[in-house]
């Protein structure tokens, strides 16, 4: 278990306490820009994460009335979804082929495809989609101060979410699938790659235990002071949760999605049916 409690911020990267933080409730993510330098960080991600004044789902508070109507819809659509794609849907064959190196180029494309079409039939990804769903990323995690400074006095994220917004419709929700989650998706489909090349035959459960890729980090902060795992925290004190650490390192699934919590993934059963039908359509080729 790591803990690293620096003032009013604490990075934690263990699944038990990361349970704990998201039943307390003191923590949520009702962000206020203070002390300074939280609020250097909370405002450069808040900027990054918001489109015509709407923050992303993923950065709104616990109560928020719209992301729970629309999440609740979108846990239903998704899961009415999932069976198809988990016995390889035909959408699913520019995936299959990429891991079989059948085909090269940028997955993110492929996925950002996938992604966008459960939000909009008719979207098309491009080079220039995924190029902005690159941009949004780098612009909330890169420590290249005069690149960063640079993309502030020219637009470039602002450009990348109005160009998104232009492709789904100005639908925040969708935008985040294609923009933010995917990334996740990726990193999981380079994985699949990398296992399909070593010639084992895995059931496609299988592939999804190994591949299946947790977010990097997610924000809250308390609302008032409190304690976790012997570790004090004061009012407004931010937390990083380490997911993917959490679950790389003590195979903790459920830090994936956040499951059973008030901030669960709604596609929580229909991305492991993707990566499943991607499998299972990757291996029907294979063994002919």
């Amino acid at each position: 278990m790591e803990i690293s409690n620096l003032r009013h911020k604490i990075v934690v990267d263990d699944a038990a306490t990361i349970r704990a933080l998201a039943t307390d409730e003191r923590i949520d993510r009702r962000f206020v820009f203070w002390p300074p330098l939280n609020g250097l960080l909370l405002g450069r991600l808040l900027r990054n994460l918001s489109y015509q004044g709407t923050h992303f789902p993923h950065m709104t508070p616990k109560n928020d009335a719209a992301r729970i109507t629309r999440y609740t819809q979108l846990w239903e659509e998704f899961n009415t979804r999932a069976a198809a794609m988990a016995n390889g849907a035909e959408e699913l064959e520019p995936l299959a082929a990429w891991i079989r190196q059948e085909t090269d180029g940028e997955p993110g494309i492929l996925v950002q495809q996938v992604i966008g079409s459960v939000f909009k039939p008719d979207f098309c990804a491009t080079a220039e989609s995924w190029q902005a769903a690159i941009a949004l990323r780098e612009d909330a995690t890169s420590k290249n101060l005069p690149k960063l400074f640079w993309w502030q006095l020219t637009g470039k994220a602002n450009r990348a979410k109005k160009l998104l917004g232009t492709l789904l419709d100005d639908d925040i929700v969708a935008m985040h699938g294609v923009a933010v989650a995917a990334h996740n998706l990726v990193a999981t489909l380079r994985q699949l790659r990398a296992l399909y090349a070593t010639g084992e035959r895995l059931t496609p459960e299988e592939a999804v235990e190994q591949t299946l890729s947790a977010p990097p980090v997610v924000y809250r902060q308390a609302l008032a002071a409190g304690a976790v795992a012997g570790c004090p925290y004061s009012r407004f004190t931010l937390f990083l949760l380490k997911l993917k650490d959490a679950n790389k390192g003590q195979q903790a699934k459920d830090m994936v999605f956040m499951s059973g919590t008030w901030s669960r993934c709604p596609a929580e059963r229909w991305i492991p049916a993707v990566i499943s039908g991607i499998w299972v359509r990757a291996q029907l080729k294979s063994f002919r």
